[in-house]
This record gives C-alpha cells, sequence and structure tokens, in this order.
C-alpha cells in the first residue's frame, strides 16, 4: 500500500500559508536550513529531502506519477511532516504503542512487494535513505493518524446500523468467488526461447502425446506420476501440478470445461494458444461471504477513519495555529 501524505485533506488548509522570502536566500542554503518552525515543531530541508525520496520510493514501487510538480509535492510534504511533528507532541504512550505496531506492520508488507529481503534493502539505499529513516517515517505517520482519531473520537461516532449497512451495500467486497482447484498435464506447442509456435508437424507429435497419456490416465494409472513424467508446465510441476483459479482467471475453453467437471474427473485433451491440456478437477470451492461479526470491527475503524479525514483540516489548522507556525520555505 502506498504511504498516504497527511491524507489529502491537509492540502486544502496548506495553501495560502508561505511566506514571501528573498529569491536569493536559496543560492545560499544553510548546513540544514530550517523550513517551518513553531513552538515545539522545526522541520528542516534534510528532513524534506528525506521525506521526498521515501515518497519517490513509494510512487515507484505502485507506479503512480506524482501530481504536479516538485515545488508542489514539496509543498505537501511539508504539511505533511508538521502535522506528524504537531500530532507527536500530543501522543500518549499508547498511541506510541499501537504507532509501533502498525508501522512494523506497513514496513513488512512494503518488504513483500519484493522478491526478497535484500532486494527491498537496495532498493531503499539507491533511494540515498536507511530502512530506519523508512521505519521511522512510517512510525510518524502511523502515530499522527493515531493521535488524530483518539482525539477526534468524541466526534466520530459510528452506529452499528451504520456499519451494518456498509457490509450490506458492498457485499461483493467481502465475496470469494466461486473456484475451482484443478490438476493439469500441459504439452506445450511454442517453443520455450522465442515463444514462437512450434510448427504443425511437431504440434501434431505434442497432440499424439497427450491422446496417449490421456488413454494411460482413463485406465487407471496415476495422473500426478504421469505429470511429473510427462507435463511441460515448469510452475504448477513444482506443486504438484496443481491451481486454483475463479472465473474470468483462465483461457475460455480451461474455465468452461473446469466448471462443467464435477472432483475426480478428467478432461479430453484440450487446445489454447499455451498447447495441449489435460484436467483433473480435484476440489469446487463455493462462493463465500465473510461474516459481518469478522468484518465489523475493520468496516468500523474504515469509516472513522473516513470522518476523520473529513475533520483534519480544521483539527490541522487547530494544531498549527496554536503552534504559531512559520513557513519560509519558498513556493516554486
Amino acid at each position: 500500500m502506498r504511504i498516504p501524505m497527511v491524507w489529502a485533506m491537509v492540502w486544502t488548509f496548506a495553501g495560502g500559508l508561505f511566506a514571501a522570502e528573498d529569491p536569493l536566500q536559496a543560492l545560499f542554503p544553510k548546513a540544514d536550513q530550517v523550513l517551518a518552525e513553531g513552538t515545539g515543531v522545526q522541520v528542516t530541508r534534510s528532513e524534506l529531502d528525506e521525506a521526498a525520496k521515501v515518497f519517490l520510493m513509494n510512487n515507484a514501487a505502485e507506479g503512480v506519477a506524482a501530481v504536479g510538480g516538485a515545488g508542489a509535492v514539496e509543498e505537501q510534504l511539508l504539511h505533511e511532516l508538521l502535522f506528524s511533528k504537531l500530532a507527536a507532541a500530543r501522543a500518549t504512550a499508547e498511541d506510541k504503542s499501537g504507532a509501533y505496531k502498525v508501522a512494523k506492520d506497513a514496513y513488512e508488507r512494503q518488504r513483500g512487494k519484493y522478491s526478497n529481503a535484500r532486494a527491498f534493502e537496495v532498493r531503499i539505499a539507491a533511494m540515498g535513505i536507511t530502512t530506519n529513516s523508512f521505519r521511522k517515517r512510517l512510525y510518524d505517520e502511523a502515530l499522527a493518524k493515531g493521535v488524530l482519531l483518539r482525539e477526534l473520537a468524541p466526534q466520530l461516532v459510528i452506529l452499528d446500523a451504520q456499519v451494518r449497512k456498509f457490509y450490506d451495500d458492498n457485499l461483493t467486497r467481502w465475496t470469494t468467488p466461486e473456484q475451482v482447484r484443478v490438476s493439469q498435464i500441459l504439452f506445450i506447442t511454442r517453443n520455450a526461447g522465442t515463444g514462437a509456435e512450434l510448427s504443425a508437424a511437431d504440434k501434431a507429435v505434442k497432440l499424439q502425446t497427450a491422446q496417449a497419456v490421456l488413454r494411460r490416465v482413463l485406465a487407471g494409472e496415476d495422473f500426478a506420476r504421469l505429470m511429473a513424467q510427462f507435463s511441460d508446465d515448469a510452475e504448477t510441476k513444482a506443486n504438484g501440478g496443481d491451481y486454483t483459479f475463479a472465473r474470468g482467471a483462465m483461457p475460455a475453453e480451461i474455465e468452461r470445461v473446469s466448471f462443467a467437471m464435477q472432483p475426480g474427473m478428467v478432461s479430453e485433451v484440450l487446445q489454447t494458444d499455451a498447447g495441449y491440456h489435460i484436467l483433473r478437477l480435484l476440489e469446487r470451492k463455493p462462493a463465500q461471504v465473510k461474516p459481518f461479526e469478522e468484518l465489523k470491527p475493520t468496516i468500523r475503524t474504515a469509516m472513522m477513519e473516513e470522518e476523520a479525514g473529513k475533520r483534519l483540516p480544521d483539527y490541522y489548522a487547530r494544531l498549527y495555529q496554536a503552534a504559531a507556525v512559520k513557513i519560509t520555505l519558498v513556493k516554486n
């Protein structure tokens, strides 16, 4: 999940806060220029630069292009940092404990998007930041969000009836569609290196082999053993030829036959662009809807966060004004 930027609502308050400054000052930056400060809060250039690196890394991981120019991104990130610091000053021990857990889970999700831990660390290092800096960023955001929800809790009353209505109105979101689990023996009719179709003669040999293997299956030979011996599909071969899918995920002919069979049945030789298939249906999994009671806490939290988001600009404005924040970052 992409790291949010103080939810976007802070932006409605951010406009018009930047103080005029001599443009020449930007040509002579301090070692660590202070870009914003107020009572108990300060944001420096190095902090903003690091926040920008994390933002760019997450956008790259999600394939999302930044909206607006570099100046607009900096401005928004600056307000995110300000909000995080203002909220952190009001955090309780419980807020901090909760934020630690949320940040830890978020870090693991981000790392899980990469093939291995090393690839993730290299990606972070390439942005000029450390894994600890990235963890701290996640923690700061989780803490700010936790403080916001706690302090606005009296205004965020979500009735059980509202939660139930949201659940009922969005049943498709909680539904796992009908699925089938099949095992296949695949005879590929494309060149493994180029992807080009085999010649008609070579395809004919593949078809003859597939038909011979099907006869052996129907005669009672072990499907799994024949799959291990003959299947060209290295991906499914590694787990016994098994794969599970819902409607719409496979070629039309594979889907049609798979959903028409009963467990234990074996298909005829089927042809797709990939090659010739022999399928055995292992299991039918009916559609399932997660029960309301299981989802109730998650839905309530999501609804509270949505309501908190609507009140965020005013809440941020109060903290901002109480701290008498002054911003010196020049808008580009």
